[in-house]
This record gives structure tokens, sequence and C-alpha cells, in this order.
């Protein structure tokens, strides 16, 4: 073999060498990006749950208005002047 041919040989085999650690950061890059997805799945689960508590307390508090306002409106028609 001559010096050419094996320094042709020792630059294609670092080329391979650049190439595997190429592939081997792109398949890291999936696995972040589908531990990325994952982490927006839960923060976006989460926070449809914390939203429908609040809507919830809020009708909770908005019946207990109610019921307080329509007793006040029947306590002030059956006694206008208390």
């Amino acid at each position: 073999m001559t010096e050419f041919e094996a320094a042709t040989v020792a630059y294609q085999n670092a080329s391979l060498a650049l190439q595997a650690t190429a592939l081997e950061t792109q398949r890291l890059g999936v696995w972040v990006a589908l531990g990325v997805g994952v982490m927006q799945s839960v923060l976006i689960a989460g926070g449809l749950w914390l939203m429908k508590k609040a809507a919830s307390h809020r009708d909770a508090l908005h019946e207990e208005n109610m019921l307080a306002l329509r007793t006040l409106i029947e306590r002030t028609a059956r006694d206008p002047h208390p």
C-alpha cells in the first residue's frame, strides 16, 4: 500500500468515526425531543387540571353568592324596612 492509499484509508476511517458520532448525536437529539414533548404534555395536562379545579371553585362561589342574593331579595320583599 502506498503512502497515498494509507492516508486515504486513514481519512476514510476518520470520516466514518465522525459519521458515527453524528449519528449518535442525532439519536440523542431524538430522545431529548421526546423528553421535551412529554414534559410539555405533562405541563399542559396539569394546567388544564388546575383550570378545571379553578372553574369548579368559581362556580361554587357563584352559586353561594346567588343563594345569598336570592335570600336577601326574599327578605327585602317580605319586609322592605327592617
